[in-house]
């Protein structure tokens, strides 16, 4: 039974990633959205996770214990690895930024398999490669935007023209900015733990503040090119 178990964890996303890029549609979408957000929750759980010291709780896997890493001397690499956790759940809860975010997240999969695999745990390389396969899923519907990296294009000088769609530089400069305090609130549960939530949480209200910028933006870009369609077939 508890083997049955252990292969749905890989059988079922496998499933799920075969039916939704084959079919395609609304179902490739729900598939697609469904999964950066449970894959960034998890990310963005486990980091807050290890770097509050065990006070916010994960959302996967038995928790890890400060005491061992301290014993092996682990403490920064548990802080390094807790960073990169809530960097890739930040990315992928964001629609332009999750492609990184996925690409990110790829080795930090296999660092937790090979190292639950290595301490024995039971079950977690399994729930964990599940994740490797929706993970694996969302690269593969970014596929077009990917394939650059192994097939070279044949005109890379057209590709280079190609025009780049960005947002306006104040809305780049505050997201990111929001980003960096949000990152770096995180680390200063040493300091003060409501210290690390407060500047974390003012990081977040100018990602989001940032995000509503891009999205007013773009939504007028839009709006102010259909206007330019009719008008120019008048011309003509």
């Amino acid at each position: 039974m508890v083997a049955f178990f252990y292969a749905l964890c890989i059988l079922l996303p496998l499933a799920a990633t075969a039916v939704a890029l084959g079919v395609g549609g609304w179902l490739r979408r729900l598939y697609v959205v469904g999964a950066r957000l449970l894959l960034g929750a998890f990310m963005l759980g486990g980091g807050l996770y290890k770097l509050s010291d065990n006070h916010i709780p994960g959302l996967m896997g038995p928790p890890m214990n400060h005491a061992f890493l301290a014993e092996h001397s682990l403490e920064i690499f548990a802080q390094f690895i807790g960073v990169a956790q809530l960097l890739i759940g930040v990315l992928l809860l964001t629609g332009r930024f999750a492609l990184l975010g996925a690409v990110m997240l790829v080795p930090m999969w296999l660092n937790i398999i090979f190292l639950t695999w290595s301490q024995h745990w039971v079950g977690t390389p399994y729930l964990v490669t599940g994740f490797l396969v929706l993970t694996l899923g969302l690269l593969l519907h970014d596929f077009p935007r990917l394939k650059f990296l192994l097939y070279p294009p044949a005109n890379p000088a057209a590709l280079h023209q190609a025009p780049l769609q960005t947002g306006s530089m104040g809305a780049e400069v505050l997201w990111w900015l929001g980003v960096a305090v949000m990152v770096g609130g995180s680390l200063l549960y040493p300091v003060s733990f409501r210290l690390m939530l407060g500047t974390m949480g003012v990081g977040l209200v100018v990602v989001l503040g940032a995000s509503g910028w891009m999205w007013r933006n773009r939504k007028a870009g839009a709006t102010a090119g259909k206007r330019v369609v009719p008008d120019v077939q008048n011309v003509v």
